[in-house]
């Protein structure tokens, strides 16, 4: 579910800009509380949590705005109030966040590569995830997740061997 109430969550996206792009909503469920994912002013990601009138905020060092692929996970671990952006598979910055005791569920509808409103995402997406969880929680690294998903074995066959012409045989092993 979309909604979060108390629980720590992440907001994981894979997506690439047009190039020079600024202001498109990535992932956003915000109506006075919420959270928001957004490629900011500055070409980075912007993380955005807010419950009452407690609120966070926590801008990428890193730009994103290149017109290549980026993947991003914004993480709340709620009882250690922290807020986290990792991009390409590092820790980019971490702050404060909002506690476990602040509810951040609204009556928003999910938005994702933009709003009714506008805020449109110039670019293209590969995926997009909410997890009521931490990385931590699921008892995974960074460093392991981007692994998986960007190297892992589901790109080769038994053996170890990449596809030859970019593609996988039907089968265990890759037809020679």
């Amino acid at each position: 579910s979309p909604q979060v109430r108390d629980s720590n969550f992440l907001v994981e996206v894979y997506f690439k800009t047009d190039p020079g792009h600024r202001g498109g909503v990535l992932v956003e469920k915000m109506l006075g509380a919420g959270y928001s994912l957004i490629v900011d002013r500055d070409g980075g990601v912007t993380f955005a949590v807010q419950g009452g009138e407690e609120a966070a905020e926590l801008a990428s060092r890193a730009k994103v705005n290149d017109g290549r692929w980026h993947h991003v996970i914004a993480e709340a671990d709620r009882t250690a109030e922290t807020l986290v952006l990792y991009v390409d598979g590092r820790k980019d910055v971490s702050g404060l966040g909002p506690g476990a005791n602040v509810s951040l569920a609204n009556d928003a509808d999910l938005h994702v590569g933009g709003t009714p409103q506008g805020r449109c995402l110039a670019g293209t997406f590969e995926f997009a995830r909410i997890a009521l969880g931490t990385l931590a929680d699921a008892k995974t690294t960074i460093e392991e997740l981007y692994a998986w998903q960007f190297d892992g074995p589901f790109l080769r066959d038994w053996t170890g061997r990449v596809p030859a012409d970019g593609r996988r045989d039907a089968g265990a092993i890759e037809f020679l």
